[in-house]
């Protein structure tokens, strides 16, 4: 059962390793790894595995992600006996919206980037949870300003209105640097992405991904995520999410 009790149970483990074990053994088939292939969801898929089980891994594939990102998954499956599960947006939330405001709806304006990425990543994600009672995610306190307080063990609510159940989010590595997450890589040679391996010209660098469009490199005086949507940066303001990690709206 999903409650505070078992919320503080789960305080004792304190390897990332160990608490995926538990919660894998605990909820068989309903507990996941999420990950876009960015370098902590990497770093949990080793983690796991070498813990002993073998994780349910999915992944929100927008139809517009890198080609480094599908080629990454594949290694990923070949190297650790895995199948990561593609859930893309359904065609029937598609259509509308394209036919709307069309396909690059995302450079007009801020609410239609959000409305792009609902119908892109966070409608499939919800459909991901649906099948699920522990999400395990990659975020980490030091990836952004707005995730500085990002909880290792939080009860979320998922479902329709008036049929809502908890939903344990997990982010085993929310206390990690991105220097220990690299450090963990590579001392396990463990995949990575392409993009977040090495620099450009003039110490330009991937930091955070996303779709293909909608990412960009950021140079060595910028913000992690100043990447993500370039066009509506400013000086005052890095709390750019595509909205998976966000409270739902109320209603």
């Amino acid at each position: 059962m999903i409650d505070s009790t078992y919320v503080a149970e789960l305080g004792s483990f304190a390897e990332p390793g160990a608490l995926m074990a538990e919660l894998f053994r605990r909820f068989p088939g309903r507990a996941a790894i999420g990950t876009s292939g960015q370098l902590s969801g990497c770093a949990l898929i080793d983690m796991a595995v070498k813990a002993g089980v073998q994780p349910r891994v999915f992944t929100i594939d927008t139809r517009r992600l890198f080609p480094e990102t599908y080629r990454l998954f594949e290694e990923l499956e070949k190297r650790y006996g895995i199948r990561i599960e593609r859930i893309a947006p359904e065609q029937k939330e598609l259509d509308p919206m394209i036919r709307d405001h069309g396909e690059y709806l995302f450079f007009d304006t801020k609410a239609k980037q959000e409305l792009c990425c609902r119908v892109r990543k966070v409608l499939p994600n919800e459909r991901a949870l649906d099948s699920l009672d522990v999400w395990i995610t990659g975020l980490r306190a030091d990836q952004s300003r707005s995730r500085a307080n990002v909880r290792r063990l939080e009860i979320i609510s998922h479902g329709p209105a008036g049929r809502e159940r908890p939903v344990l989010k997990v982010a085993p590595l929310a206390a990690w640097t991105e220097e220990k997450v690299r450090a963990y890589l590579k001392e396990h040679n463990v995949p990575v992405h392409k993009l977040l391996t090495g620099e450009l010209l003039g110490g330009w660098h991937y930091e955070s991904l996303g779709c293909i469009l909608c990412t960009t490199p950021i140079s060595p005086y910028e913000p992690r995520r100043a990447g993500r949507w370039r066009w509506f940066n400013s000086h005052e303001d890095d709390k750019k999410e595509c909205g998976l990690h966000l409270p739902p709206p109320k209603p």
